[in-house]
């Protein structure tokens, strides 16, 4: 399943692939704490640039994030 099929899931898979998108734009967009979403770049869970300590990330890689982190149902890891 490609990202665009997502697009209907939810707002944030409305982002163009080429927006920079900054730490707290991406808090805002999930309903976490910006924190966490620091920490997912720090550790390299979502691609990110990072300039004296501030990060930013593509919405291409945004996007990617989102759709590794998805659930899947039990069923369909088996």
């Amino acid at each position: 399943m490609s990202i665009e099929s997502y697009n209907d899931l939810s707002p944030i898979f409305n982002v163009p692939d080429d927006v920079v998108l900054h730490i707290e734009d991406i808090a805002d967009l999930v309903g976490m704490h910006p924190e966490s979403v620091r920490r997912w770049c720090r550790d390299g869970k979502m691609a990110s640039y990072c300039f004296g300590n501030k990060y930013i990330v593509t919405g291409h890689d945004f996007k990617t994030f989102m759709k590794a982190a998805r659930v899947k149902p039990k069923w369909s890891r088996e």
